[in-house]
């Protein structure tokens, strides 16, 4: 055999173990997920890392008169393949003259898929609706979650060929109080228009857990049963005897829906406050799930409260705080309990003085997990002073095992 030729072979082996040495390294550690055209290597349990608060904003508020001169906030964040990088969507609350909330939802844009820090979001104004007029209230349309795919982050499903979206409309009732209704939305593409759905698939029934509220969705395609897991923020409307720490604490409830279908199912409540000391059991909202293939597990990102709320109030007492739960072994219907080893990310009296002076305090509202291709890692969430919160985030540093 002539030497180049045992030279090739020899650079062949070597390469082919390179390889299998690179894909087998820390197994434990990482799954793979495909977000864009490149598979991307994600953490096999985000509830392993260490998370650094960042002080700096990544979305502000824009004027007096803007859309989003109040709050900004309750990111949803999903890859775009039109645009070749991440489209966030955003809770956006401005005023009318006589102090009216206006509620909508604003768009935002990452600079690529790894710049995903302060500075490197670019705000695209409202969400585009060809049909406003089906809202159960116009000025209501907030806490917007495009629906992802269940086992990959970040990533919008295609459902019979369309995008879709769940949100939260919040409509004057009868009484002079409000009522939340969870409301679907369909378009071709991310950047809208967008269609709404007129019937609410989802409706506060006045003798159950959710008797004065649903809100707060989060929503994700689970392909091999050809359905929807929608899981919203259930407000009682009467004290629950069930959860006597915290009788009009909200919840986590499960439903199931598919778009041939009128209504949601209503299949589970997930999680009730008041059942323990742990850090949100005053009141806890809904979930960014994540399947843990290695322990065959859900686990979700979420933000909840150890204080109990009064009756006549807006049921979210201070300090709203992030952190995980966990799913019990039956998946996502199954009884779901707060981690407590990993938990609750900060308290606002823990803040440091940048912090604070960056504008983070009293909460940190609704937490959202992106990782991108190169293996970076925020988790955003809006800070500040009821009514005028911005967006802030957390970076990914490291892992404990």
């Amino acid at each position: 055999m002539k030497l180049k030729d045992l030279k090739f072979k020899a650079y062949l082996l070597f390469t082919i173990f390179l390889i299998v040495s690179c894909q087998s390294k820390h197994p434990e550690n990482h799954d793979e997920v495909s977000l864009s055209a490149s598979p991307i290597k994600v953490p096999a349990n985000f509830r392993e890392a260490r998370w650094q608060m960042d002080p700096r904003a990544v979305l502000t508020r824009s004027d007096e008169n803007g859309f989003d001169s109040h709050v900004v906030g309750d990111p949803c964040i999903v890859w775009d393949e039109e645009i070749h990088t991440w489209r966030m969507f955003y809770f956006a609350m401005g005023r009318a003259e006589d102090g009216e909330e206006l509620l909508s939802t604003g768009m935002a844009k990452s600079k690529s898929a790894e710049e995903i820090g302060p500075g490197d979001w670019e705000k695209l104004g409202q969400v585009e609706i060809s049909n406003p007029e089906d809202f159960t209230y116009e000025i209501g349309w907030h806490k917007w979650w495009v629906i992802m795919d269940a086992y990959k982050p970040n990533r919008a499903a295609k459902i019979e060929e369309k995008y879709w979206s769940v949100f939260t409309c919040t409509t004057p009732n009868e009484q002079g109080g409000k009522n939340k209704f969870i409301q679907v939305a369909f378009a071709n593409r991310l950047a809208g228009p967008w269609t709404v759905v007129k019937q609410p698939v989802l409706s506060p029934d006045e003798n159950w857990f959710d008797g004065l509220h649903c809100d707060t969705p989060t929503a994700y395609w689970v392909k091999d049963e050809n359905k929807v897991a929608i899981f919203y923020k259930a407000y009682p409307k009467y004290a629950q005897q069930e959860q006597k720490e915290s009788e009009f604490g909200s919840g986590t409830v499960l439903a199931w829906w598919h778009p041939s279908r009128a209504e949601a199912e209503k299949v589970k409540i997930l999680q009730r406050p008041g059942q323990s000391k742990a850090w949100n059991q005053g009141w806890m909202s809904t979930p960014q799930v994540f399947y843990d293939k290695h322990n065959k597990q859900w686990y979700g990102l979420i933000n909840g409260s150890p204080t109990s709320p009064a009756d006549e109030s807006h049921r979210e007492p201070a300090p709203s705080l992030g952190g995980w739960v966990i799913s019990g072994p039956e998946g996502l219907e199954s009884l779901w309990s707060p981690d407590t080893v990993n938990s609750p990310f900060r308290y606002p009296e823990d803040l440091n003085q940048a912090e604070l002076d960056g504008g983070i305090g009293v909460n940190f509202w609704r937490h959202h997990l992106l990782a991108t291709p190169g293996g970076k890692a925020r988790i955003f969430f809006n800070s500040g002073q009821y009514g005028t919160e911005q967006m802030y985030s957390m970076e990914m540093q490291s892992f404990d095992r």
